[in-house]
């Protein structure tokens, strides 16, 4: 007796790229794509091009160098002090948003009379384009018309050269990104603080925890998540800050204030060395990668859970 055989033959799978519904989707998403690829990956791959020329790059007549660009970055003593210098831009004015967020984040989440309005006035300065505030904040330390130095007058201090000292002018540019800066890390900090089941606070009174017992324990612990976001996202902030060198100090006074965007600016449109300063942007974006990539790494191995 012979085999009988279905008439019915199952039907064969289409393929993603063949579904109605994937079409569909990529029809939508393709003015995104297509923008990404021309504004954001085009670009880079430009840039990255452009580090293997000298001068002004290919189409200004620039010559192919090699790795000249990238050998140039061991003995550029410019270079070493702008990383310096963006090192301790970086400790000073980051560590600063993110001690100052977390404390005003803190006191805040209590229970307080115009909590909201406060919030508010914290944050502000967040929303204001940093060129005002540079501007507004360069009058400010103005060493014969500043508010800053007339202040000091009051109590017998000579007027300072805040922008003007090399040992003082690092310092104005962080007090200035500390005060814009920090209302952003006080929300997410908020906004972790009230992501925290009260149940565990209401735990620790009953078991007689005290204050820093409770911040310790519970709220460090819990709040490490939003913690190590605002690190990261500081740590790239910092490291793309441009605006208070160029406004404020134009660099100086000595290369004090050289952070190392400006200085990628200042070597690409001042000197109009295009191929130079796309190096520098590279080994800038390698040193940030390699500082997050290390910190992701220590994230995963010693505070996940």
């Amino acid at each position: 007796m012979s085999a009988i055989t279905s008439p019915i033959q199952p039907r064969a799978k289409k393929g993603f790229w063949g579904r109605r519904e994937a079409r569909i989707a990529y029809l939508f998403l393709s003015p995104a794509l297509i923008y990404f690829f021309l504004f954001f990956a085009l670009p880079i791959l430009a840039d990255l091009g452009m580090t293997f020329f000298a001068g002004v790059g290919p189409l200004g007549g620039g010559a192919f160098n090699g790795l000249d660009n990238y050998a140039r970055l061991l003995t550029d003593r410019v270079f070493h002090q702008s990383l310096l210098t963006t090192f301790w831009f970086m400790l000073g004015a980051g560590g600063s948003c993110i001690v100052f967020g977390l404390a005003l984040a803190l006191l805040l989440n209590r229970k307080l009379r115009l909590r909201i309005a406060f919030r508010a006035i914290i944050f502000f300065p967040y929303m204001t384009s940093m060129v005002i505030i540079a501007l507004v904040w360069s009058v400010i330390y103005d060493k014969q018309l500043g508010i800053l130095n007339y202040l000091l007058s009051l109590v017998g201090i000579p007027p300072v050269g805040w922008l003007n000292d090399p040992d003082l002018a690092l310092l104005a540019i962080i007090i200035v990104t500390v005060w814009w800066n920090t209302g952003y890390n006080m929300v997410l900090f908020l906004a972790g603080l009230q992501a925290i089941p009260g149940e565990f606070y209401d735990a620790a009174k009953v078991d007689g925890a005290g204050a820093i017992a409770v911040f310790r324990n519970i709220t460090l612990p819990l709040l490490a998540p939003t913690t190590f976001f605002v690190l990261i996202m500081t740590i790239i902030n910092m490291s793309e800050t441009f605006i208070q060198p160029y406004v404020m100090t134009v660099g100086g006074p000595a290369n004090a204030t050289n952070l190392a965007s400006y200085y990628i600016y200042n070597v690409a449109f001042t000197h109009l060395n295009l191929g130079y300063a796309s190096a520098i942007a590279f080994a800038m974006f390698a040193i940030v990668f390699a500082i997050t990539g290390v910190l992701f790494r220590w994230w995963q191995t010693e505070l996940e859970y």
